[in-house]
């Protein structure tokens, strides 16, 4: 009985490796060999290239030399004579080798090492040991000076030949060379991680959920209590400016200006409000710029309330100070009019006027001396109460400032969470669209692997049909009933 040929294997087989392989079954149809050429194997610095433009040379049309192991009906195996065969070379020979093509050994370099026949001794019992297919392996030794060169062809064209005659290597070649095709593309599937670049891109998106709220909210906190520094300050100089101008002007009024001071003082604080309310807009807007939010400060939009001055110092009360004042005026006064009128006392016709004018001179210099005394005193309870009145001004400035970095961080913190929001809806949404794709792209890939292992299983029943002994019939019924 005869081997099956492709038309004979079930129709699944067929269906594989027409999907897979339809260059290949268009060769089988036409009546040619899937093998076309030799392959050269070997490991490197063996002298492969050599070898082959002097195989070349002797008949460049008696031999195709091909450049993968799935097309070629031969394999020529080149070892290096330097030493014995290794863990390369047999596992470069797994990969070439098939099962159905034939193996052609060559030795280089044997007229370059004296030990070659050695190393050729011990290639023959390694290759028998490593399979059994290669137990009575022959190793063709080939020379640089070109022996053995006929020999090596010789045995390629007879391999080329056997390997020609039957169908059915033809046939499990195409088998072999589909079932390569299906393992290689399942394990390009199983190494490759579909959608990497979607899980990366859902590890960024879920890192950044919250559009960094927390590390906004902390630096927001730290920018506050900047603020809230430099605007205490801020209003701390305003009041000492405040307090000079106040005293500047104290120590140069007059009565009537001093009755009149609280009015002007008042004036003093709102020209100074006005800058503790500039600084603190300037200093919340530079605030709200390094938060990165366009919130509106409300309190910004109209004037800002005008510190209320107290009222007026009371009326100074006259105390022992004033009238010790008086008594000592009145003193001076006499004193001094006595001083005046001293040359009149040496006048007999005139002692008598000078005690008149004396008198008089000291009731002028008592009224002054007590005058200038209550008008410093006045000054000095009037700068009294303008210091008592600014240290109110500030309270109310601090309670102006806090209440406004208060409001701002408020707005501030609740324009983050509202943009934290959205960004988490927006991530959770593209974290959505991921996660689907993902799941199609796992499906898909599961879809693939099995059709894979579907199709390799139809190509691995073909090669069972196909390597069965000869004598043994196809169909399962047959061999049952035998």
């Amino acid at each position: 009985m005869t081997r099956p040929q492709l038309s004979d294997l079930p129709a699944e087989t067929v269906d594989v490796v027409t999907r897979w392989n339809p260059d290949a079954v268009a060769r089988l149809k036409s009546g040619g060999s899937s093998q076309r050429g030799v392959f050269v194997a070997g490991p490197r610095r063996a002298g492969k290239a050599t070898l082959v433009r002097r195989l070349r040379a002797l008949d460049a049309s008696a031999l195709a030399f091909v450049d993968d192991s799935l097309d070629a009906g031969v394999v020529l195996m080149v070892l290096d004579a330097a030493a014995p065969l290794g863990r390369e070379e047999l596992s470069v020979l797994d990969v070439v080798a098939r099962p159905a093509c034939p193996v052609v050994f060559a030795l280089t370099k044997t007229d370059v090492h004296r030990d070659w026949a050695g190393v050729h001794e011990r290639n023959r019992t390694l290759l028998a040991r490593h399979a059994a297919r290669f137990t009575d392996a022959e190793i063709h030794p080939v020379a640089a000076g070109g022996s053995g060169v006929e020999a090596l062809l010789a045995a390629l064209l007879r391999a080329a030949r056997d390997e020609a005659r039957d169908n059915s290597p033809a046939t499990e070649s195409v088998l072999e060379q589909t079932r390569r095709m299906i393992v290689a593309t399942a394990r390009s599937v199983r190494e490759t991680e579909p959608g990497a670049e979607l899980r990366a891109e859902r590890v960024r998106a879920l890192t950044l959920r919250d559009g960094g709220r927390t590390e906004r909210v902390a630096q927001l906190r730290g920018q506050v209590q900047l603020a809230k520094v430099e605007l205490l300050h801020e209003v701390a100089s305003q009041v000492r400016a405040a307090g000079a101008s106040a005293r500047s002007e104290i120590d140069r009024a007059g009565r009537g200006t001093l009755a009149g001071y609280p009015d002007r003082l008042a004036e003093i604080v709102g020209e100074r409000s006005g800058a503790v309310d500039a600084a603190v807009t300037a200093r919340l807007g530079e605030l709200r710029s390094r938060a990165g939010v366009a919130a509106s400060d409300p309190e910004a939009a109209g004037p800002p309330p005008e510190p209320v001055v107290p009222e007026g110092p009371e009326p100074r009360h006259r105390g022992l100070e004033d009238r010790m004042t008086i008594l000592i005026g009145a003193s001076a006064g006499l004193g001094l009019g006595r001083l005046v009128v001293s040359p009149l006392s040496m006048v007999p016709a005139l002692d008598i006027a000078s005690i008149p004018l004396t008198l008089a001179l000291g009731a002028v210099a008592a009224w002054w001396l007590t005058r200038s005394r209550a008008h410093v005193a006045e000054r000095a309870h009037v700068r009294q109460w303008a210091t008592e009145a600014l240290v109110h001004v500030r309270s109310q400035w601090e309670q102006f400032v806090l209440a406004r970095l208060l409001a701002a961080e408020t707005l501030v913190s609740e324009a983050i969470i509202a943009e934290s929001r959205v960004a988490a809806r927006e991530v959770d949404e593209r974290v959505a669209q991921i996660d689907g794709e993902l799941r199609r792209l796992a499906a898909r890939r599961s879809g693939q692997l099995s059709s894979c292992e579907r199709d390799l299983a139809a190509v691995d029943r073909g090669l069972q049909e196909v390597r069965r002994p000869a004598g043994e019939p196809n169909r399962r019924g047959e061999r049952l009933n035998t």
